[in-house]
């Protein structure tokens, strides 16, 4: 089976997910329209991941929260950073990681 990515996000990290051809890209503008796509996102079948901006994320606070401590396996929430390239302190994938593997996973690069 072949799952669909969607992206929620503002207009400009929106584009940039459409130019590489996502296909269900949607603005985040008001917090009750956002969490009604969320909603819509998470019970869909077809949708395997939805890639989030932290900006977008942290504006829907604890209604994200809450959706993202009671959905189903799929599809995968991923935060991302929008196009000014903020994030929080704490990098969650790296977090997660940790907490799975027990240990800090370190990439060095070589010369």
């Amino acid at each position: 089976m072949s799952f669909k990515i969607a992206t929620i996000a503002d207009a400009e990290t929106a584009a940039g997910f459409a130019l590489a051809g996502v296909q269900d890209v949607y603005v985040h503008e008001r917090k009750e329209e956002t969490l009604a796509k969320l909603d819509e996102l998470l019970a869909s079948e077809d949708v395997g991941i939805v890639f989030i901006t932290y900006r977008v994320a942290e504006e829907l606070g604890f209604d994200f929260r809450r959706r993202m401590r009671t959905k189903r396996l799929l599809p995968a929430v991923l935060r991302i950073p929008d196009k000014t390239g903020w994030m929080p302190k704490v990098d969650e994938l790296r977090e997660i990681i940790r907490r799975t593997v027990g240990a800090e996973v370190i990439v060095k690069g070589g010369s």
